[in-house]
């Protein structure tokens, strides 16, 4: 009998810009599969942000 993992979030930290470190909220844009450029609104540096294919795509059984 295989029994089902599941996955438990323990703690989750803040999204940070890679060149100066503040939070960064993505709720002001609208992040599609696959690389996304965003600027850094407190350094004005563009980065690139990966989603993956398979976030909020589990499946449920």
């Amino acid at each position: 009998m295989k029994k089902k993992l599941e996955e438990q979030v323990v703690q989750r930290f803040p999204y940070r810009c890679p060149y100066c470190d503040q939070v960064v909220s993505y709720d002001h844009s609208k992040l599609k599969e696959g690389e996304n450029e965003i600027q850094c609104p407190f350094c004005k540096k563009i980065y690139i942000k990966v989603v993956s294919a398979q976030v909020g795509k589990r499946k449920r059984r």
